[in-house]
């Protein structure tokens, strides 16, 4: 029986990319974007198909386009929760508004349908579904100019592996963070904010909308990606946490040789202990 794939972000990059693949396995497709007009794939049809306008920071737009697919297709069977932007520069150029406006684009909208795709998943009969969150290098490990976007994929991270742990085993619900690197897409053009304010003195850092310039289009293809979370979704035992590029899987093995190194520091371990003493 195919599959229900839900995807938020679907008229570009990954999230199409994605959705194109799933479709071309046989699988049926739930494409969503703010606005469905630009959302265009092939091996359509009005059994396998729906596109729904959906603006991730509307929860009301959020509970619609869950009605829909569910009354379509009465199930949901994959979330992707692909939606973000990155937000650059140093934070003395961020404002508090843009800082929250990562977050409400970035973390809460992953909240909200996460928490329905559970309810759903948990009552539809057969129950269980996979939900995967797209995460980035930037979830590991902190980077200069860019606080807001690591903050928010932090977020996202400790969200998951936390709500993993919540489900009970019987619900057969798989959560789970993907975790990506640099991928040939359009998102230095179309998904990056800079900061509002010219602030001096940052010349030891790179600039930001350079390496944006350089970035474009490098990196794993999108398809490649696509590939990945397919996959992830047809394993019976998903890990919490899959880095799906080359380059993000260097990010976590240095995460992991970093933290390790810290934890058997002889001082660190002494001033860990000796607070018990």
């Amino acid at each position: 029986m195919p599959r229900v794939f839900f995807i938020t972000g679907s008229n570009r990059g990954i999230g199409h990319a994605t959705g194109q693949l799933v479709l071309d396995q046989g699988e049926y497709l739930v494409a969503t974007a703010r606005n469905p007009a630009l959302l265009s794939f092939n091996n359509t049809t009005s059994d396998n198909y729906l596109a729904l306008k959906l603006d991730v920071t509307s929860p009301s737009d959020i509970h619609a386009a869950l009605a829909a697919a569910l009354d379509k297709f009465k199930r949901i069977d994959v979330v992707v929760n692909n939606v973000a932007f990155g937000l650059l520069d140093p934070l003395e150029s961020i404002t508090d508004a843009q800082m929250r406006h990562q977050f409400d684009v970035n973390f809460f909208p992953m909240v909200t349908i996460t928490r329905e795709a559970i309810r759903i998943m948990r009552k539809q009969s057969p129950s269980g579904g996979f939900i995967l969150q797209v995460s980035s290098n930037a979830g590991l490990v902190g980077m200069p100019a860019m606080s807001g976007y690591c903050a928010s994929k932090f977020a996202l991270e400790g969200f998951t592996e936390s709500v993993r742990q919540e489900v009970h085993p019987d619900w057969k619900i798989k959560i789970m963070a993907v975790q990506l690197g640099h991928c040939a897409t359009e998102a230095m053009k179309y998904s990056m904010v800079y900061g509002e304010k010219e602030v001096a003195g940052y010349d030891h850092l790179p600039s930001m909308r350079k390496a944006a310039v350089e970035w474009e289009g490098v990196g794993v293809p999108p398809s490649g990606v696509a590939k990945a979370f397919y996959k992830l979704s047809q394993m019976e035992d998903p890990p919490l946490r899959a880095s799906v590029t080359p380059d993000c899987l260097e990010y976590a093995r240095k995460k992991l040789k970093d933290t390790e190194e810290l934890l058997f520091r002889e001082d660190l371990v002494e001033l860990a202990m000796s607070s018990a003493a």
